[in-house]
């Protein structure tokens, strides 16, 4: 038995189509149920009007050649989930995913869909197939085997981090961790896994875990040779040491990442080591040190736009700690530049955040911009700058003696605050 009815089923999931609308002149709908579920073999009659009524078509492959596939196609795994070259990927998945093949063996189906949802959500996690193939998938769940349900919950994990649901995507890393020991998995795997754990954990603030994992990912990635990928999990545990104060070790593990981005000549690496170093200074309050490393790392991003835009936001926070208005206002119209130059949605962010700057320093037009920042990104569940330009905007009411709207702000600060450390209830603080 082939695969047609799970890919019938795929394929109505994906277009939002009920049951009952599909069968509707064909068969029952107790019948398509069972088409879908691989408990009947339909009629080729039957096949042909269900999937001209979906629009899709399908080939047919043998079981020698479904076997070759499969091989190649977790060797191409393999190589993505190491190697991490979107252009590579971008070439390779039309042929691998450009026909919607009818497998002989349903586990096939399963883990041929879960690995080319991994591989678009490496490529472009904002790509619509993402959010299609996560609701599909969803439906499939409960016929996955052990392995299965781990990628399907690690995949969903970075589905939904990347969407900024930082809870939800907790739940299932958690969920996929509890799985590791059902199933053979190899050392390249688990590494990649403990890494994306690892950073689910420092969104949420929870630090202990996120070193714990970041250093197990570390060791497997070093045991393996894969230093490149070992990058990761350095620059992993620098951040969860700085953001819990232990900055001796922070600046180690950037300057151990330093190392290998030297002696492997990783020139498109230099500009993250870099600006986390001016992270780690500028929280020290070393300004100077600081700016001098974000400045650096701006010549190591002249073709990364986001990343560079992410050094000259970094640079207008010192500038404005120090009270240098001459030098915000000078890199906020840089950057803005730049975004006129370069406009996209991942630069979007940054038009809200130079804007908010420049209005800080207007005595006058200050209001739309601000509230404009902290309704952005509210809405794009970024609560830290959500309530860091809540406090500012409070801060500037206040100053300007509106203390009304202060307090409105100063509540919505508190409130994106409990959004931030996952609580409901002040006593939690």
């Amino acid at each position: 038995m082939n695969n047609i009815g799970l890919l019938i089923k795929m394929s109505r999931i994906q277009q939002n189509m009920k049951q009952v609308t599909l069968a509707k002149g064909i068969c029952s709908t107790s019948y398509l149920s069972k088409i879908e579920n691989n408990q009947t073999v339909p009629s080729e009659d039957v096949i042909k009007l269900l999937i001209d009524r979906l629009g899709i078509d399908y080939w047919s492959i043998s079981l020698e050649e479904e076997n070759q596939f499969m091989n190649q196609l977790l060797s191409f795994y393999k190589k993505s989930i190491i190697e991490r070259n979107k252009n590579h990927i971008g070439e390779e998945i039309p042929k691998l995913f450009n026909k919607n093949l009818l497998f002989k063996n349903e586990r096939n189906f399963y883990t041929y869909n879960l690995i080319l949802y991994r591989l678009i959500l490496i490529l472009n996690p904002n790509d619509e197939r993402c959010l299609a193939l996560q609701n599909t998938l969803k439906h499939m769940e409960d016929k996955f085997d052990g392995r299965q349900k781990f990628l399907y919950y690690f995949n969903s994990g970075i589905y939904y981090y990347i969407q900024r649901n930082f809870v939800e995507a907790l739940s299932y890393f958690e969920s996929a961790l509890n799985l590791i020991a059902s199933f053979q998995i190899d050392e390249w795997e688990l590494a990649d896994f403990y890494n994306a754990l690892s950073l689910s954990y420092l969104s949420e603030g929870k630090i202990t875990n996120t070193i714990e994992y970041a250093s197990k990912s570390l060791a497997l990635f070093r045991n393996n040779l894969l230093f490149r990928r070992a990058l990761d999990s350095y620059m992993i545990v620098g951040i969860a040491h700085k953001k819990n104060s232990n900055f001796k070790y922070a600046e180690e593990s950037f300057l151990l990442a330093q190392k290998i981005v030297n002696d492997l000549n990783l020139q498109d690496q230099h500009g993250i080591i870099l600006h986390n170093l001016g992270s780690l200074a500028a929280i020290q309050g070393e300004s100077v040190k600081a700016i001098r490393y974000f400045e650096d790392s701006l010549l190591n991003f002249a073709n990364d736009k986001e990343n560079y835009l992410v050094s000259v936001l970094y640079i207008i926070m010192e500038f404005s700690k120090n009270n240098d208005y001459e030098k915000v206002i000078e890199w906020c119209l840089k950057g803005l530049k730049i975004i006129n130059e370069n406009s996209s949605t991942a630069t979007e962010p940054f038009y809200h955040h130079f804007n908010l700057y420049l209005a800080l320093l207007d005595h006058i037009n200050y209001e739309e911009p601000m509230i404009s920042a902290v309704n952005f990104f509210e809405e794009n569940k970024d609560y830290i700058y959500a309530h860091k330009y809540s406090v500012a905007l409070g801060n500037k009411y206040t100053e300007k003696r509106k203390y009304k709207n202060a307090s409105q702000y100063f509540q919505k600060a508190n409130c994106f605050l409990y959004k931030i450390k996952t609580i409901q209830f002040w006593e939690d603080l």
